[in-house]
């Protein structure tokens, strides 16, 4: 898939860039010898993506459970554990998650992720094969990097009642305009509630 050039969103620091170029200098060799799909989301793959407004506090990655333990070694080699991988399970999430910081900045890996809420569930591992087909590759600091695409992203924190995130991410696709077909088949999965559906279809003038 070829490499996109996006102008960054306003928000990003120096900090998260250094974290994020040290991290990747790691993981990308790993999970490309280790076969194992990953990619970038949460805010700071928002704000890579154009979002303007927002300073991203972290570095959210997202990959198979395996990926995760081998994603943890990458990061040991630049950073410091703050809480090793290991399965967990939380009112909002279920993942082989950790915790570690590099470059002062914290890192989460999550693998398997489980996004669970009274109105919907989404499976990241179900998207894999989307996001190989979906994910944005994008320049950033002389290499590529694969981010979990916006109009998921706007699913995602729909359904976890974070409107500081979704009318950021509204705001910019329909400025720059987005995949309806995507966004429809997202909003078609059957684990996903009413409330979440019809908030994303209003936002984005889906049945206008």
């Amino acid at each position: 898939m070829k490499a996109e050039t996006i102008p960054c969103g306003s928000g990003m620091t120096d900090e998260v860039r250094a974290a994020l170029r040290a991290v990747l200098r790691w993981i990308v060799p790993a999970m490309f010898r280790a076969q194992q799909p990953w990619a970038l989301m949460g805010s700071t793959a928002s704000v890579l993506q154009g979002i303007d407004g927002y300073r991203p506090p972290d570095i959210d990655l997202v990959t198979t459970a395996e990926g995760a333990y081998i994603m943890e070694a990458c990061v040991l080699s630049c950073g410091t554990s703050i809480r090793p991988v290991s399965f967990s399970v939380s009112p909002r999430y279920t993942s082989h998650f950790g915790i570690f910081e590099v470059e002062g900045v914290k890192v989460e890996i999550m693998g398997d992720l489980v996004i669970h809420e009274d109105d919907g569930t989404i499976t990241a591992t179900e998207h894999f094969s989307r996001w190989s087909e979906k994910v944005r590759v994008i320049h950033f600091e002389g290499g590529h990097i694969p981010v979990v695409p916006l109009e998921w992203q706007l699913v995602a924190n729909v359904l976890l009642r974070r409107p500081e995130r979704s009318e950021g991410i509204v705001e910019l696709l329909l400025r720059r305009g987005f995949d309806r077909a995507y966004i429809e088949t997202l909003l078609a999965d059957e684990h996903h509630g009413a409330r979440t559906i019809a908030a994303v279809r209003k936002a984005l003038h889906l049945d206008a």
